[in-house]
């Protein structure tokens, strides 16, 4: 379990245990009497600190939405990246901390429930307004300018942000009121001084919390055998039918992949995304286009004017550098090679980045590669992606100190660069 998560307690459905979770965790597997849960949640996960000492109906929860996760900004004619970890205020109350700080590392959350007692208020500010924001704030730059091709562009010009891979959840400090003031009930001290309108609204605004978290089988739909992942994996895959299952809803969803070829020296495979798609505003609708924004080294030829792009990422977290460089690398390379459907008798790294995230890194992946920055990056902002594909890749790679190298293109993981992965 990763000590940098947040970890989360909850009862085992099945026998009422304690059982502690960390934060990226989607498998509840208890250890007593080994009950194995898929958890799911409508949108977001939901969580609270529970107050020191009984909690009660005059207890007032604030909440606080958690964003982690890779943030890529084009600014200027480059893209910069860094990874993510705040947490920010939800609701509209001066004098309240904008941030929970080190606090849920320190107290242990618990999962929201309907039995849950106290005033839970509804948010203010969507996620999404909340997103945009943090991404304002992590790009904001000093003012410089950069000469290119004769003309000259602030630098502090963002285009283009997105978050990939995205851990987005939602946490409740609880505060209580006593003599107009807005109290902390975990440091015990005043938050804010309230106005009586403010009091009034506080104690008004709650919200119904008929949250609920999905406890979902972990059998396979197809053969009813026992499916395998990963606690944080958010595909299961099944062995004994050579299936792999998407979590939907409140049920699996049969998901397509490929295992490539296998050779003698591979030690282990790794999931990838390849994803076929739409791109309008700028044209790129055949490898040969990509050849031309890209300025590859390569002769365009008749077969590659009508031959599809396949946009590829890691369908793992790992850090935003080398997760940019694989996503580039294997849409350059766009690579090909006899593959099968069957799961191999090596290890397979768990698919950690879901589909719908991997789709995110398109936009970007075509920053990074055309050549053409001035003309392409004001319209990042105007670009619609329309799915038609996507296809769960696993790629053999050999095992070599330090490094697990691509069996047949020669690129190469940093081994710590996937521990690095676990704690995002």
């Amino acid at each position: 379990m990763n000590e940098y998560n947040w970890k989360i307690e909850h009862d085992c459905p099945q026998c009422g245990a304690p059982v502690t979770l960390d934060e990226a965790d989607r498998i509840l597997l208890c250890p007593y009497c080994r009950t194995k849960l898929y958890l799911s949640a409508e949108d977001h996960f939901r969580y609270y600190i529970p107050p020191p000492g009984p909690t009660s109906q005059d207890t007032i929860y604030i909440p606080y939405w958690r964003i982690k996760g890779l943030s890529y900004n084009v600014q200027g004619y480059s893209v910069s990246n860094r990874f993510v970890d705040t947490s920010m205020l939800a609701i509209n109350l001066g004098g309240t901390p904008y941030s929970l700080g080190l606090r849920p590392q320190v107290f242990k959350l618990k999962f929201i429930s309907p039995e849950t007692e106290g005033k839970f208020l509804e948010p203010s500010s969507p996620v999404q307004e909340t997103i945009k924001t943090t991404a304002i704030l992590i790009s904001n730059v000093p003012e410089q300018t950069a000469a290119f091709s004769g003309l000259t562009t602030p630098l502090s010009t963002s285009f283009y942000n997105a978050f990939i891979g995205e851990t987005v959840s939602m946490i409740y400090s609880p505060m209580y009121v006593e003599n107009n003031i807005l109290y902390d009930s975990l440091l015990k001290r005043p938050a804010c001084e309230l106005k009586t309108s403010d009091i009034d609204r506080l104690l008004n605004s709650s919200t119904q919390h008929n949250w609920q978290i999905a406890f979902i089988s972990t059998l396979c739909p197809q053969c009813g055998w026992n499916l395998e992942g990963e606690k944080d994996a958010v595909v299961m895959t099944c062995k004994n039918c050579d299936s792999a299952w998407n979590c939907k809803g409140k049920g699996f969803e049969k998901i397509k992949f490929d295992v490539m070829a296998v050779t003698e020296d591979v030690s282990q495979y790794l999931p990838f995304w390849r994803m076929k798609a739409r791109i309008e505003c700028i044209k790129l609708d055949s490898y040969a286009d990509l050849i031309r924004a890209g300025n590859l080294p390569k002769a365009i030829t008749d077969s590659f004017e009508n031959l599809p792009i396949y946009f590829w990422c890691p369908a793992f977290k790992i850090n935003p550098v080398v997760f940019l460089r694989w996503a580039r690398q294997m849409t350059i390379s766009q690579p090909e090679g006899k593959s099968d459907s069957s799961f191999p008798r090596m290890p397979v790294y768990p698919v950690t980045l879901p589909m719908s995230e991997a789709v995110e890194s398109i936009i970007i992946t075509i920053a990074d590669i055309v050549t053409d920055k001035r003309r392409v990056f004001p319209l990042l902002p105007q670009i619609r992606i329309t799915l038609d594909e996507c296809l769960l890749v696993y790629h053999p790679f050999i095992d070599s100190h330090n490094e697990l190298i691509h069996s047949t293109m020669h690129f190469s993981f940093d081994k710590k660069s996937l521990a690095y992965g676990t704690n995002l």
